[in-house]
């Protein structure tokens, strides 16, 4: 029943953000009773800061699971697969960014009850990547792949979906050859 509640907390952040979402919606969302949540969880602050910590474990099931049975793909498509799910999990990370940022008790909470901080939403993509690690390539190129992820996640939500593609083409075509220099330069 946590894992559940849980997971519908997650969910309804992403679609209603931490401040307007209530324990009534993440209740209703898990099909559960508010007064299961508040067994567990004596508010909404403690619900939230234990649901972050439960997004990075889900988040890297859904990575896992979206690259499951595809060990043969290229870089190239890979890259497509993170994107495609990027779309799908990035609008909980940036509510939950959000919720850390505007909720300074929460933060603090979430400080002392995580073991990596802050850093874990944002951070653990070179396992689907290890050519980039493993070719000595910084790691801080995935890093700039994330932010460029974030920030093209931001672009669509104004943009026209055609303009994003060709953002992310252009990226895809600069990381590569970022990736050829470094190889010949090795």
């Amino acid at each position: 029943m946590q894992k559940r509640v849980l997971d519908a907390t997650l969910k309804c952040i992403g679609e209603r953000g931490y401040h307007g979402v209530s324990l009534q919606d993440i209740a209703d969302e898990a099909g559960v009773s508010r007064g299961a949540i508040t067994h567990h969880y004596i508010s909404k602050m403690e619900l939230v800061s234990s649901a972050i910590s439960h997004f990075v474990q889900w988040r890297y099931v859904k990575l896992q699971e979206a690259f499951e049975g595809r060990a043969g793909l290229s870089l190239q498509e890979r890259l497509d697969v993170l994107w495609d799910e990027f779309q799908k999990i990035f609008p909980i990370a940036f509510e939950l960014i959000v919720a850390l940022r505007s909720d300074k008790d929460l933060l603090a909470l979430y400080k002392r009850q995580s073991k990596g901080g802050v850093d874990d939403i944002t951070l653990g993509y070179d396992g689907f990547f290890p050519e980039l690690v493993n070719a000595g390539i910084p790691r801080v190129v995935i890093s700039v792949m994330m932010a460029f992820y974030r920030g093209a996640y931001l672009e669509s939500v104004a943009r026209d979906p055609a303009y994003v593609a060709e953002m992310k083409r252009t990226f895809d075509d600069m990381l590569m050859s970022y990736m050829q220099v470094h190889r010949k330069a090795a």
